[in-house]
């Protein structure tokens, strides 16, 4: 499954432009590298990656609506997959 943006950036997926914009930045300051101790910098600059890769995708309404279709395609095939396990296993 791919990465879910709007779990990275922690908004619904009803977001506005500008809830989007707000959480970014609130995500940025609270995750920059910069402001971790030392042993932990790597981690927090992996997360500021998917944080910048989250926002760069919602912040575009194109690549948004792009990447909202590819989320309901994999929903979808999830729970078709859901139903066949479930019913594979009343037989």
């Amino acid at each position: 499954m791919n990465k879910n943006y709007y779990e990275i950036l922690e908004i619904d997926r009803k977001a506005s432009p500008e809830i989007i914009e707000k959480a970014y930045k609130t995500l940025v300051k609270k995750y920059h590298p910069d402001l971790q101790a030392e042993n932990e910098k790597g981690l927090y600059e992996e997360k500021i990656k998917e944080i910048n890769e989250a926002y760069e995708v919602l912040s575009n309404e194109e690549q948004r609506k792009i990447y909202d279709s590819s989320l309901q395609d994999e929903e979808e095939n999830y729970d078709e997959l859901y139903n066949e396990n479930k019913n594979l296993k009343i037989i």
